[in-house]
């Protein structure tokens, strides 16, 4: 017989949050975060065998930091190649293009050289 036990396991458990708005005046607006579980919520974390596992707190004595983890606020940075082309006001083909001209006329002088002192 199959039995579907329901239980939170916190690495698997997706933090669902829940914001709610109050509009204090039109410019600047305040959210308040609600967890998913209710205090005193047991979270199927027995980390220690024999001991009681950790209980969901009251939402005020987590730190403030815990409620935007998951948020992706952070912008992408590229790489140092294309800010130095914005810098430059050159992409990175223009770049490419003038570093494989540079290096042809390097390897074409070099020839040349070798040529020479090989007819002496």
């Amino acid at each position: 017989m199959l039995r579907l036990q329901t239980a939170r396991f916190f690495s698997t458990a997706r933090v669902i949050l829940k914001t709610v708005t109050t509009e204090t005046n039109a410019q600047s607006t305040t959210a308040k975060v609600i967890s998913s579980c209710p205090v005193g919520t047991k979270l199927n974390l027995d980390i220690k065998k024999g001991k009681p596992g950790p209980v969901a707190l009251d939402d005020s004595e987590y730190p403030d930091w815990l409620w935007t983890v998951l948020k992706d606020d952070t912008k992408k940075t590229k790489g140092t190649k294309t800010r130095v082309a914005k810098e430059n006001n050159e992409s990175i083909d223009d770049q490419l293009h003038t570093r494989r001209r540079q290096l042809r006329k390097e390897n074409i002088a070099k020839i040349k050289q070798n040529n020479f002192i090989s007819q002496l």
